[in-house]
């Protein structure tokens, strides 16, 4: 079977000192990252049992994560021979080891494509509590990359740690023209000691998350619950899919258009699931025979496969739930996503922010099609600012 895939996300062991109470990174566990940093693929294995069966693929985009990705001696060969395969590059990084004299050094070996990911939470608060570094950090690099024509990025963890300030933040980010996703805050990592105090619940997403989201259109493809028109996005997208999956451009929910490989060469459709889903290793089969050969990757790639209301909604293939929050929620990745407000009687039930919905996607897709980028290229590889 034939697939399409937008991006790999690679996810270095977490080898920096640095320490965060609610870190999403892999583990920190001293004794855990020594194993892990025996077993990682070497460049080699990296070039051989990634990059190129990724572009049999149809990959795009390389996303490079940790951990701190920095901190690997071949970081630069990585995007030298990325840029070889015809990949795009984008670096999420806490920002501590970048200098302009790095940056200059990463843009080159990516042939110009370079994409630079930072975290914030927060605006207002002290962005170290809830990630590596403190928010200046963060801003400094992206100020960086602005003098330097870098594209830059924004990573926007939410939950309950930053649901009063998350409004703040967006616009901050909306008004300087700076592209953002959301991750949602799962019990990934250090986060497990926290899910269930820090995750939002239903009525919080209805009340103040999902408000604050649908208000801009520069993280617009990126969460759930998403309440696009089918039918709008099969005009857009030229009916584009993966399986069942909708792209050009992806939204909502990214498992089925993504592979996250962890340092040792696992796989899982989304890299908060690295931990707890492997689908299969590299140096053991393709990627394209994990895809073939997983149940977990096949249910997935079939939408109609979702269950409770995420199976009966309308928005099924539009947004598709969150796959990460249903699976810690439910243990069960094709359950309903547990921070859904939406209660459709059935296909049929139209959600009353549809409307607004699709009048905000469009101003996205004019967008990213104004700044003359592929649809098929999702966040972090996001229009250039």
């Amino acid at each position: 079977m034939n697939y399409t895939f937008n991006t790999i996300f690679y996810e270095v062991t977490r080898r920096c000192n640095l320490s965060c109470p609610l870190c999403m990174a892999s583990s920190n566990a001293p004794e855990v990252v020594r194993e892990s940093v025996k077993r990682e693929l070497s460049t080699t294995e990296i070039e051989q049992r990634v990059l190129i069966p990724a572009r049999e693929i149809g990959v795009k985009v390389m996303t490079w994560s940790g951990g701190e990705f920095l901190v690997r001696d071949d970081a630069v060969e990585l995007l030298r021979l990325a840029s070889k395969h015809g990949f795009e590059s984008s670096v999420c990084t806490n920002g501590m080891l970048v200098t302009k004299e790095r940056l200059r050094e990463l843009h080159a070996a990516s042939d110009g494509s370079l994409v630079v990911a930072v975290g914030i939470n927060s605006i207002e608060n002290e962005n170290s509590w809830t990630r590596d570094c403190d928010c200046a950090v963060a801003l400094k690099v992206i100020a960086m990359c602005g003098e330097l024509g870098i594209k830059r990025h924004v990573v926007v963890n939410v939950g309950r740690h930053n649901l009063a300030t998350i409004e703040h933040t967006l616009q901050y980010l909306e008004e300087r023209g700076i592209p953002y996703n959301r991750s949602p805050f799962t019990a990934r990592g250090s986060g497990c000691g926290y899910f269930e105090k820090l995750a939002v619940s239903a009525q919080e997403m209805k009340e103040t998350l999902h408000p604050a989201l649908r208000k801009h259109a520069n993280g617009y493809i990126s969460y759930t619950p998403f309440f696009l028109s089918p039918e709008l996005h099969e005009r857009f997208s030229k009916g584009r899919r993966n399986r069942t999956v909708p792209q050009n451009p992806s939204i909502g929910c990214w498992v089925g258009t993504w592979l996250a490989i962890s340092a040792e060469g696992a796989v899982s459709p989304c890299g908060i699931l690295l931990d707890v889903i492997n689908c299969g290793n590299v140096r053991e089969k393709t990627l394209k025979q994990i895809i073939d050969d997983s149940p977990v990757y096949q249910d997935l790639l079939d939408r109609n496969k979702l269950q409770g209301k995420c199976g009966r909604c309308r928005y099924k293939f539009t947004c598709g739930g969150c796959r990460a929050m249903a699976y810690f929620k439910h243990g069960n990745p094709l359950a309903e996503d547990p921070q859904c407000f939406f209660e459709p009687v059935d296909e049929t039930t139209v959600c009353e922010h549809e409307a607004e919905t699709n009048r905000i996607f469009k101003r996205y897709a004019f967008m990213v099609r104004h700044a003359g980028r592929s649809m098929m290229k999702t966040a972090p590889a996001a229009p250039k600012v």
